[in-house]
């Protein structure tokens, strides 16, 4: 969990960001993604998962982030 809490304050993200500990996650089907570690999720107001991508983009998630507010 360390290593998830530098990964924040080196990005200097300003959105929730959640571990696993159960460890559920590893579960995930492999053959569905080429890199499933680690996956960004960006889920709208009414709960619709509305961005999935296995490597972070700062600049995508913006672009989304802000057409969500939008509506």
């Amino acid at each position: 969990m360390e290593v998830v809490a530098d990964f924040v304050e080196q990005t200097g993200v300003s959105f929730p960001v959640v571990f696993d500990e159960e460890g559920t996650y590893r579960e995930y089907d492999r053959a569905e993604a080429t890199a499933p570690y680690p996956l960004d999720v960006i889920v709208d107001r009414e709960g619709v998962v509305r961005y999935v991508a296995a490597e972070y983009d700062a600049e995508a998630m913006h672009r989304v982030v802000v057409e969500l507010l939008g509506e």
